[in-house]
């Protein structure tokens, strides 16, 4: 689902532009949020580089959003940026950063839409191939075919890959909402890559390096079914990962 930015100087605008987001987006739609000014917007992605965001920035009075954004995508580097502005003096200075669209105001409802799913697309191919966390010691891109599984633990997750433990503040909910089929819950405190799976008993799968990951009897008849259906072709049955509507 989108969790979308807007910042602009022009609050009327925005509002509108917010509106506008919730009508056409409908059920894609997580959360909007608006920001009046750029040091709002700067203070809120740096302090949740966990997050991955479809970010609106009205460059119209001036380019300092440009520089915003290139901030931004250094602390979350999954966001996808979309340009706004009323004129195209700075049409060609966008291109310093990498963005997905940009908007000539007034915005028509068309080219806000299709700005609003080429940035979704993107946002979910790059949720895809990597899983960006962050804790006291730094923030972290981690590719999820090196992920064995993922441990709950109270308020703390944590990432077992081949080389390395990783920890971190989360939930169970959202992390299944950034991960692929490949990825199962077998119980309530675990979630396996499926393809990292050598061994299936009825208590337990067993990883590449040897890890037990323990499997529930809540679990067990979905998990032991999606195995089995990747061990015979290769694909995943389903288009969410399981275990993320439980």
């Amino acid at each position: 689902m989108w969790k979308i930015l807007i910042c602009s100087e022009d609050r009327d605008f925005m509002q509108d532009l917010g509106h506008r987001i919730r009508r056409l987006a409908g059920e894609r739609l997580k959360e909007v949020r608006l920001f009046s000014n750029k040091e709002d917007l700067d203070f809120y992605t740096t302090g949740r580089p966990e997050e991955s965001n479809i970010i609106l920035i009205d460059i119209s009075r001036d380019n300092e959003g440009i520089q915003l954004a290139q901030k931004i995508l250094a602390v979350q580097p999954h966001s996808q940026i979309i340009f706004m502005a009323s004129t195209d003096k700075y049409y060609l200075d966008v291109y310093s950063v990498d963005h997905v669209y940009f908007l000539k105001k007034p915005i028509e409802a068309v080219f806000l839409m299709k700005a609003l799913n080429k940035a979704g697309s993107r946002l979910q191919d790059m949720k895809k191939s990597y899983l960006v966390i962050s804790n006291k010691q730094g923030i972290y891109k981690i590719p999820l075919y090196t992920i064995l599984c993922f441990e709950s633990e109270k308020r703390k997750i944590h990432v077992y890959t081949q080389e390395r433990e990783l920890s971190y503040y989360g939930k169970f909910e959202d992390l299944m909402e950034k991960l692929d089929p490949r990825f199962a819950r077998c119980h309530n405190s675990y979630i396996v890559n499926l393809t990292k799976v050598r061994e299936l008993s009825d208590k337990k799968f067993v990883c590449e390096n040897g890890k037990n990951v323990p499997i529930s009897k809540t679990y067990y008849v979905d998990v032991r079914e999606k195995f089995l259906s990747y061990l015979d072709g290769g694909e995943f049955c389903g288009g969410t990962p399981l275990g993320a509507h439980s």
